[in-house]
């Protein structure tokens, strides 16, 4: 049996590039040692039952191909794998040369976001449907422009600790004195209160945000980012009237919820589950720690609002499972997206009525240019 695997013809990895003709010669003959009785198909029944039964099937087929097989082969679902679905599996013309790189970063993203029963589909579909106008580097440039506005800040006021500056005469800070300069409720998210708050935001928005992008599209991850966004500071306007509101916390607590949601749900298949589980509920319980004492502890001119991560994290389970694909939709989880959905609407529309109509709740407007 050794002897037999030395001298058959060598695997090449499913990333590497081949001719038609060389596609043709080598695979062709290890599709039709399945499809016993030629007629150009194989049913996807039979290539389970030689897997369940013990059989080499990883000597013909690469891994890869194997667990796309298993989980979502059949294109056309008709429970037959043909030559052509075969043959999408084993090469992805669209990206030519830089293929093989490329499918070994989707498959990182994809480990690190994605349950194990729907990574190789993912990564494969996300293959298929890639282009790279425009890249996925929304959260990179968010990242570039908060560090950027936060050494501007540093560099103007002369201070940089842990809990600060916080430059509350900023004109895109949120000011509950301010709050007719409607811009204020998305650019809070470009202030930052002092270098471990930045410090956490970016770790998420880098090491999960843009895992997520890869996976998931980023328009998609825009649309809950900027969601939780808009949430925390809409959130804190009601919870918390007189206070100041400064970071990405709404946006990364809403990716976070998003995220890990789908950890729950898909606990047992996804890589070292408790571990991610962990990990965010420490993040989480850090960040919220340091929130608290900034609100609670620190002079009463730097105060910055804490509700926001709430408020996000919130807006995050809510959009989330709709704005977020899923290969594999449930009808109860249709249902549920969208139900969550309307009621995140409703909310927003709530507390956009109450912030305009509602003036008397909050302090008096501040007209006074800024100095």
């Amino acid at each position: 049996m050794g002897e037999e695997r030395k001298n058959s013809p060598p695997h090449r990895s499913v990333s590497q590039d081949w001719d038609s003709v060389e596609m043709e010669r080598y695979w062709k003959p290890v599709f039709d040692k399945y499809d016993s009785d030629k007629d150009g198909t194989i049913p996807l029944r039979y290539l389970k039952s030689i897997l369940k039964s013990g059989g080499d099937l990883r000597h013909d087929f690469p891994d890869e191909v194997i667990e796309e097989i298993l989980e979502w082969a059949d294109i056309n679902h008709d429970g037959l794998l043909s030559y052509d679905e075969f043959l999408r599996m084993v090469h992805a013309r669209e990206l030519g040369e830089a293929r093989p790189r490329f499918q070994r970063i989707v498959r990182f993203a994809a480990l690190a976001v994605v349950p194990k029963n729907q990574r190789a589909i993912t990564v494969r579909r996300y293959i298929e449907e890639y282009n790279c106008y425009p890249p996925p580097i929304f959260l990179l440039l968010i990242s570039l422009i908060e560090v950027g506005i936060f050494i501007y800040y540093c560099v103007k006021l002369g201070e940089l600790s842990a809990s600060g500056p916080v430059p509350i005469d900023s004109v895109l800070i949120y000011n509950p004195k301010r709050r007719y300069e409607a811009w204020r409720y998305l650019t809070y998210m470009f202030i930052h209160a002092g270098g471990v708050h930045i410090f956490f935001n970016l770790l998420i928005q880098l090491l999960l945000g843009v895992p997520l992008e890869m996976v998931h599209k980023w328009w998609r991850v825009m649309l809950v980012y900027v969601g939780g966004v808009v949430a925390g500071s809409l959130g804190s306007s009601l919870s918390d009237p007189i206070t100041f509101l400064a970071g990405a916390s709404g946006g990364v607590y809403a990716l976070i919820s998003a995220h890990l949601a789908n950890v729950i749900l898909n606990f047992k298949e996804m890589t070292f589950g408790w571990v991610r589980l962990l990990s965010l509920l420490i993040f989480a319980g850090t960040d919220v720690g340091v929130a608290l004492y900034s609100r609670y502890v620190e002079d009463e001119k730097s105060r910055t609002s804490y509700a926001a991560h709430f408020a996000g994290a919130l807006a995050g389970l809510m959009i989330g499972m709709v704005c977020l694909r899923n290969l594999k939709v449930k009808k109860w989880e249709q249902i549920l997206g969208w139900t969550l959905f309307a009621v995140y609407v409703v909310l927003m529309l709530f507390a956009i009525l109450w912030n305009i109509f509602y003036t008397s709740y909050y302090p008096k407007p501040d007209y006074q240019p800024l100095g």
